[in-house]
């Protein structure tokens, strides 16, 4: 044996049997490629599609009144419609103010122009409103009915009109600072009347429901898609 490892030829043939053996390994190598080598790892969640994970063995349960609620701090007033119009009203300054005769007084009008903003007070959600059923896959939301909230009166768009004379009264009607918050003061009032409807409240209703439905159900969806959003009135 020792005769054969010392023998020549007996060296090269097991050299030659080593390199054709360490080819053939290289080759499969290349072969097989960079991504040949698979491992199977589970954590136990899978997707579900590109917006919704769902914890598969975790046994964990969302609760879908937190996460509505985890701003509950920050107040939170939707505005679900918005009205505009006009009121005016006509002043009048007699020379002699017992009588009433076209050429003693002279007249002039002031319009303004507001929109009024119909809301939903969200920040008044609180877990009894909002129920979940596990069963059907929905969470319904009860609200609060939508109401003015506020009137607001752009300055540009008062209308002064021209002073309208009579014969015997000319010149600029003269008002007070007190005499103009009176004139704002009526036609705010008015506007809040003109606005203040039972038509402009369904109206403003029908647009909460839909509106906040739009605003949750996005939240909802993104935690488990299958649940769909309902909204009620309290």
């Amino acid at each position: 044996m020792m005769n054969k490892m010392k023998n020549p030829k007996y060296l090269n043939l097991l050299a030659g049997i080593l390199s054709v053996l360490l080819i053939a390994v290289l080759i499969a190598g290349v072969l097989r490629g960079p991504d040949s080598l698979h491992v199977d790892v589970s954590d136990g969640i899978s997707q579900i599609d590109l917006d919704t994970i769902y914890l598969k063995s975790s046994g964990v349960e969302v609760n879908f009144s937190e996460i509505i609620l985890s701003g509950h701090n920050e107040t939170r007033k939707l505005i679900v419609g918005t009205q505009e119009a006009t009121v005016s009203t006509e002043l009048t300054d007699r020379m002699i103010k017992q009588l009433d005769f076209d050429f003693l007084k002279k007249t002039q009008t002031v319009s303004y122009t507001g929109t009024g903003y119909f809301v939903v007070d969200l920040d008044t959600l609180t877990a009894a409103n909002i129920i979940q059923d596990k069963k059907n896959r929905t969470v319904t939301l009860k609200i609060d009915h939508a109401y003015l909230q506020a009137v607001d009166i752009n300055p540009n768009n008062i209308i002064i009109d021209e002073v309208r004379e009579g014969l015997l009264a000319r010149g600029d009607i003269e008002l007070t600072v007190a005499d103009y918050n009176t004139i704002e003061k009526e036609l705010r009032t008015r506007l809040e009347q003109k606005f203040d409807t039972a038509a402009n409240g369904q109206a403003a209703d029908d647009l909460a429901l839909k509106m906040v439905k739009e605003v949750y159900e996005p939240i909802v969806k993104a935690i488990d898609r299958r649940y769909s959003v309902i909204v009620e009135f309290a």
